[in-house]
């Protein structure tokens, strides 16, 4: 047998390994994008004492996210920061159409390490010499897919070839993208506008242009549609959405409404939409 017609086996028995024992309990599982770990931390653990349940989250790239569903068929939510992710789950046939709820909104942003020795104040000074640069993996995370849009259509096409030339990593998860800058790996980063509340000590945020923003992030809950535990899915969607969980949100500075984001922006951008930025992002000139 080639090689190649291996890794769907051994993909497969990745899955089987890693959640097997996870869905052997009758929990709510739930598979979030890394973009929100901190605020869902903290409403998982208020919905279990509130409820008396177990409920279960994995955190990752919506991409990963995506193809662990896919191959395990398991799980009961989905949450993505974009309608885009969510429209492909939804044509997989992957989440119930009429389950799909917007519940936060992101921006995308220049985060540095407190102090920005680097003096870095746009996005044309991440394509200067000796600055360390990442951004997260645009094929399968959806900051990296802005970041990759933003550099594309805001940056002269020479600026756009150094960029790329000081990008030194492109961590799979966003939770790894911040892993990144706080760990002095780099020295920017393009994150999202609440890091800097997430790490009020250690990181700061500059703003992007107007102009350089093409679209903003809107998150979204579904309910998967292999989920049996379809009442308790219900359920749990309904707490996010309350003021109580979505008092959370506001706590870690995301935008409860796109009217919101677009102040703090300075405009009104697209919410969602298509995929930003191609899969080859790296292999184009």
């Amino acid at each position: 047998m080639k090689t190649r017609f291996l890794w769907p086996l051994v993909a497969l028995l990745f899955v089987v390994v890693c959640f097997g024992n996870v869905f052997a309990r009758d929990e709510l599982m739930i598979f979030c994008g890394a973009a929100y770990k901190k605020p869902m931390d903290e409403i998982i653990q208020m919905y279990m004492k509130k409820n008396n349940s177990d409920v279960r989250v994995i955190y990752g790239g919506v991409g990963t996210l995506l193809s662990q569903i896919t191959m395990s068929k398991r799980g009961d939510i989905l949450m993505v920061p974009s309608s885009y992710i969510m429209e492909k789950a939804q044509s997989k046939g992957l989440v119930v159409p009429d389950s799909r709820k917007d519940f936060a909104y992101v921006v995308p942003v220049i985060n540095v390490r407190k102090g920005n020795l680097k003096g870095i104040r746009s996005l044309a000074d991440l394509a200067k010499p000796s600055v360390r640069v990442a951004i997260a993996n645009p094929e399968i995370v959806f900051v990296g897919m802005l970041a990759a849009e933003i550099v594309e259509k805001s940056l002269t096409r020479e600026d756009i070839k150094l960029f790329k030339k000081n990008i030194v990593t492109t961590p799979e998860d966003f939770n790894k993208l911040a892993s990144a800058l706080l760990l002095d790996k780099v020295d920017a980063i393009i994150g999202f506008h609440y890091l800097s509340s997430w790490y009020p000590d250690a990181i700061e945020t500059i703003k992007l242009r107007p102009e350089e923003i093409q679209r903003i992030g809107a998150g979204q809950i579904g309910i998967l549609s292999h989920s049996k535990m379809i009442e308790q899915a219900k359920d749990f969607q309904r707490f996010l959405l309350s003021a109580e969980g979505q008092g959370v949100f506001a706590k870690y500075h995301y935008f409860g409404t796109p009217e919101e984001a677009a102040r703090w922006v300075g405009d009104r951008k697209v919410v969602g939409g298509e995929r930003p930025a191609s899969t080859d992002w790296f292999g184009k000139e």
